[in-house]
């Protein structure tokens, strides 16, 4: 299946739960803040974003309120994928 999102959306695996000292990430269940980008839209692309990029982001709080970052999962095929804009990206991992 081949996807493309739309202007700033972006498709990411995630590949796995990262610790922060900084978020009670026990209270969002199910949460990942990294993930692979599987596809992502014209204006994605244009602000840096590249597919196979490593990408940190953040978690949808408990209160609409508090929302902090949005993202909705979906499935793609057989994998468990996240949609979401790229101004929910955090920041790019680079290896060096």
């Amino acid at each position: 299946m081949n996807i493309k999102p739309l202007n700033d959306k972006i498709i990411v695996k995630p590949e796995q739960r990262f610790k922060s000292d900084v978020l009670d990430l026990s209270k969002v269940k199910g949460a990942f803040t990294t993930g692979i980008v599987m596809a992502l839209g014209d204006e994605a692309q244009s602000m840096g974003l590249k597919m196979g990029d490593k990408v940190h982001f953040g978690t949808v709080a408990n209160t609409a309120k508090d929302e902090y970052l949005k993202f909705d999962p979906i499935k793609i095929g057989e994998d468990q994928c996240l949609r979401m804009s790229w101004q929910d990206v955090c920041f790019v991992e680079e290896l060096t």
